[in-house]
């Protein structure tokens, strides 16, 4: 069993006073302690040869019936004999090696089908090339003729907008992700300035542009025409005339693009350069939250900038790649992306596995579409555009895989029926999920669950600029996962994530471990309930090195949060009340104030007065929508019947942290236990075993954090 005491102790410094040198198993589990999700892979991955099973290697032909003796050689022609057999389950059994695969399309009339490797198969979009075939350009640039290999400009593709909040769709220039280089599993840079880990700031702003923010001296507005506005105007700001100039220099002047965090940091998007005056830049395109003065951004896809290791440049009219490589990467892996479309599409297939494969070099993602009964198992995920696994149906199961160097998030997984509380019985487990949400910076989780019912449990996640956990829906439990490192480039966000709504009742969040997350520039959340999220349980958990707040809780109503360990959090927990009714609310939150819209929508949006609901979360039936009398503590937007309750906080001012007074009025905080940094009653130095036990509070189950077995 990998335990936390493996996967933490190693890993872990707390500062500044502890060091997280070791760790004590603790057996004993309180009466009310879950059993843990976990469906254990088998030990034992051979399978026993069957009449009709279905052989597949590179040196096959498709000539071939598909024996073991006389091998298929593409899944495409594998699938289209598995077709043809009349028996309900089939088995297609991979050779070690790597198949050229484009858009595998999976329908009903391929349920039944596992996809096995036994020690390993690749599923390639891409293209490996071989380092041998790089030759000495200038400096320490290496080039190579992508002809050789049969590239075309079509193939490679042009730069196209990416980030969460870029704004393609608005000037009709949507399309796939540009090609990207991979050195050995590493998403390599395309060459920039200033270099990677590095950035320029906005100045002035001299003209806003178009944006759906519009800031006046009253507070910030919506713009009522940005929904149908089309080729919107960029904006325009100051910058060192000493970056102006040497911008001017540049020769792809029409292909120089922007990213930045325009407005927010939590608002990614990108931008081709307009013009360049003395002093100043203009975008082509608008920010959607228009431009803030001191804000982040770099230029990139400039030939003149390539000028620091694992930097890359294409140039698509004479198709040769520019590379700065590293010292020894003549013993490198070597690939570019080329698909653009998803390698596996699934159309409303059943009971479909993938057992052992290796999924990589598409621009968009690995697996993605519906169907039920699926399982991902023992795969490997790595550098896509896009997203690993994105799935809608039920009984969908993502185990014991690897995932890394996506360009956008992890596993996404939809399903079950919010009006009747169905549950998904989807799960994520014992999954090694990291370096992921390299492209697209901001809201692209490792794991993010939707619908209703689905578990993420013993999961390691770690280093990404921003959420590692984000859900959506009613009764998701959420248990047992390791993170850390992440939220790295965001200070309103939190590791793990949910917001806006007062009808996703019925989550809970019990025994994660949560450390070492934002960094020098940014102080992230732990726990983030936004924007009023309410009916949320998370108990048992250990949060530690927290520069936010271990918990925000955004004004919401009917939380549980009891039983949490939380050492060195800058805000141990923060409840706010900026729901509440009231002339004198901030302006970004009177979306709440008026009835039937905002989060008033989000009661409206199921039917809360059905008898599954009323049965499930009876607080819900039960609230009021009177504003005439906003004072009541069933009235919807007030922060009440919550509970924060037998939580073990440690911090240097021995505070709990910030609760609002609406929070203290409408809610129960109290008998929480406070020590100063090292006074806290630790069995020894790193061990987080209580010797002493405040009334009420449970020890942690350590050793059943993380993930349980490889």
């Amino acid at each position: 069993m990998q335990t936390l005491k493996k996967s933490l102790c190693l890993l872990l410094a707390l500062w500044p006073v502890f060091t997280f040198a070791s760790c004590s198993s603790q057996n004993a589990m309180a009466e009310k302690q879950a059993t843990p999700v976990n469906l254990a892979v088998q030990e034992q991955r051979a399978r026993e040869q069957k009449q009709g099973d279905i052989y597949v290697s590179p040196s096959g032909s498709d000539e071939n019936p598909g024996t073991k003796e006389q091998p298929v050689q593409t899944p495409q022609r594998a699938v289209e004999l598995a077709r043809a057999l009349d028996k309900a389950e089939k088995v297609i059994y991979f050779a070690d090696g790597e198949y050229r695969i484009s858009a595998l399309t999976l329908t009903a009339e391929d349920s039944g089908i596992t996809f096995f490797a036994e020690n390993g198969a690749v599923f390639n979009g891409g293209l490996t090339l071989d380092p041998a075939d790089f030759e000495p350009y200038k400096d320490n640039i290496q080039v190579l003729d992508l002809s050789k290999y049969g590239v075309t400009a079509e193939r490679i593709g042009q730069v196209r907008a990416f980030g969460q909040y870029n704004q393609a769709a608005k000037y009709n220039a949507e399309g796939s992700l540009y090609c990207e280089l991979f050195c050995d599993n590493v998403r390599m840079t395309l060459a920039r300035y200033p270099n990677a880990g590095e950035y320029l700031y906005t100045g002035k702003i001299l003209d806003n542009g178009d944006s759906k923010e519009v800031y006046t001296d009253q507070g910030t507005e919506t713009n009522p025409d940005w929904e149908t506005m089309q080729n919107p105007r960029g904006g325009t700001f100051e910058a060192d005339k000493a970056v102006t100039d040497r911008v001017k220099t540049w020769t792809n002047s029409d292909d120089i693009w922007m990213f930045g965090y325009f407005q927010y940091d939590w608002a990614d998007s990108t931008t081709p350069l307009k013009e360049v005056g003395d002093g100043t830049v203009t975008t082509e395109y608008a920010s959607v939250y228009g431009f803030k003065e001191g804000m982040p951004y770099y230029f990139f896809n400039v030939f003149e900038e390539l000028d620091a290791e694992n930097e890359w440049y294409i140039d698509r009219d004479a198709l040769k790649l520019y590379f700065i490589p590293p010292a020894d990467f003549q013993g490198k892996s070597l690939e570019i992306s080329l698909e653009t479309g998803d390698l596996v599409t699934l159309q409303d297939a059943q009971n479909v596995t993938f057992d052992g494969i290796t999924f990589t070099g598409t621009r968009a993602s690995a697996i993605r579409g519906t169907g039920s009964d699926i399982t991902i198992q023992n795969c490997t995920v790595k550098n896509v555009g896009e997203n690993a696994i994105e799935l809608t149906g039920e009984r969908i199961l993502v185990e014991n895989n690897t995932i890394t160097a996506t360009g956008k998030a992890g596993v996404i997984l939809t399903g079950g029926d919010r009006e009747t509380l169905t549950s998904s019985e989807n799960v994520v487990t014992n999954n090694l999920i990291y370096d992921w949400s390299q492209v697209y910076r901001t809201y692209q989780a490792a794991v993010s669950l939707n619908g209703v019912g689905a578990v993420c449990s013993h999961n390691e996640i770690y280093n990404s600029p921003h959420e590692a956990i984000t859900y959506s829906g009613n009764n998701h439990v959420i248990e047992y996962n390791v993170i850390h490192d992440v939220v790295l480039e965001s200070s309103d966000a939190g590791a793990i994530y949910a917001g806006r709504s007062w009808s996703y009742y019925g989550n809970v969040i019990r025994y994660n471990c949560i450390y070492n997350i934002g960094s020098e520039d940014f102080t992230p959340s732990g726990i983030y309930f936004d924007d009023a999220l309410s009916g949320q349980e998370a108990y048992g958990n250990l949060l530690i090195n927290i520069p936010g707040c271990a918990f925000l809780l955004g004004g919401g109503r009917d939380l549980k949060i009891e039983n949490n360990l939380i050492i060195n959090a800058a805000t141990p927990i923060y409840y706010d009340d900026r729901a509440i009714v009231d002339s004198s609310a901030s302006s970004w939150f009177k979306h709440s104030q008026t009835p039937g819209e905002g989060l008033w929508a989000t009661l409206t949006e199921v039917d809360v007065q059905s008898e599954a609901w009323k049965a499930a979360f009876p607080e819900l039936s039960a609230l009021s929508d009177d504003f005439e009398n906003t004072e009541d503590p069933q009235f919807a937007a007030n922060p009440a019947n919550s509970t924060v309750k037998h939580n073990v906080v440690v911090n240097a001012k021995k505070s709990l942290g910030d609760i609002s007074n609406g929070a203290e009025e409408y809610s129960d905080i109290s008998e929480n236990t406070l020590y100063k940094l090292g006074d806290a009653p630790f069995a020894a130095d790193g061990d987080y075993t209580l010797t002493q036990l405040p009334e009420d509070f449970e020890q942690l189950p350590f050793d059943q954090m993380g993930r349980t077995y490889k």
